[in-house]
């Protein structure tokens, strides 16, 4: 079980395990319509390794408060725009874009920019209705995220509240590759978010503490990486895929905690084409 702190992103996750991951197939709101899920041998194992995945990746969250803490500074225009959600109307731009805007949900939350939760919130709650899975935003969530949008402790615990009603479809949906797209969304925007805010931090420990942020996100994209390349064979998640593997040799390139800004503005620059590519919608 997680912790509150990390609700807000993994509801989202658990969310979107019931629709079907990596495919070029157009989603509707008939649930009949719903591409099938995966037929794999060895579909138990992977989904025993995504639940590892689950268990050993810090959702944005954590991240974005700990920019926060670093004297971050929130900046409007970093977040994916709530009206892009239009744009996604297959199985893979919804379930990538979900992990965005449960990146971008957890931006807003942590820099505590209340009057912003509504709007991505109701971002999050249109893709989850689009793909089938309407039960974790219902209306009644979204009402109470908004009479308490101005305390961000009482926000998460009632987001924490909705992973409830889907944590058993968590233990016994199978459609695993769409799990690792979203996880993958929300580990872009996280960096992305990260290597943006960087421009608003001055002090020297300051960007010290950006610098460790952004160098301890390497080991989760090794893991991500590892499950996307298994289980990921559409061009749509190879095209991801090897987008990631360029950012990881950036990473690879990087020997000790000698990372400076030359490191920052080749992270920013390749995760800003890739996020570019994604939120727009479409092949990337």
């Amino acid at each position: 079980m997680t912790t509150p702190k990390n609700a807000v992103f993994f509801v989202l996750i658990g969310s979107i395990l019931t629709i079907a991951g990596c495919n070029s197939a157009k989603t509707t709101d008939n649930n009949d319509n719903l591409p099938p899920v995966i037929t794999h041998s060895d579909t138990a194992l992977k989904t025993q390794k995504v639940s590892m995945v689950i268990s050993n990746i810090p959702f944005p969250t954590n991240i974005l408060d700990t920019f926060h803490y670093v004297h971050a500074t929130y900046q409007s225009g970093f977040a994916n725009p709530a009206d892009n959600v239009s744009l996604y109307s297959d199985g893979n731009t919804q379930a990538i874009n979900l992990g965005i805007y449960g990146a971008d949900l957890s931006y807003v939350i942590s820099f505590e920019q209340f009057q912003q939760v509504g709007v991505y919130m109701k971002a999050t709650k249109y893709l989850a209705d689009k793909t089938g899975v309407p039960m974790a935003f219902t209306e009644n969530v979204i009402e109470r995220c908004q009479k308490n949008a101005n305390n961000k402790d009482s926000l998460t615990r009632i987001v924490y509240g909705s992973y409830g009603i889907i944590d058993n479809e968590l233990k016994n949906d199978k459609r695993v590759a769409t799990e690792v797209l979203v996880l993958t969304g929300g580990w872009i925007e996280g960096l992305y978010l990260s290597t943006q805010s960087m421009q608003t931090l001055s002090a020297a420990t300051d960007r010290q503490g950006g610098y460790n942020i952004i160098m301890e996100q390497k080991k989760y994209l090794d893991i991500l990486l590892n499950q996307l390349d298994v289980i990921s064979d559409s061009p749509y998640c190879q095209s991801i895929s090897t987008s990631l593997h360029e950012i990881r040799g950036i990473f690879n390139n990087v020997k000790d905690t000698s990372i400076n800004e030359d490191v920052i503005k080749s992270l920013k620059e390749k995760v800003e084409n890739l996020r570019a590519r994604i939120t727009k919608g479409g092949n990337v």
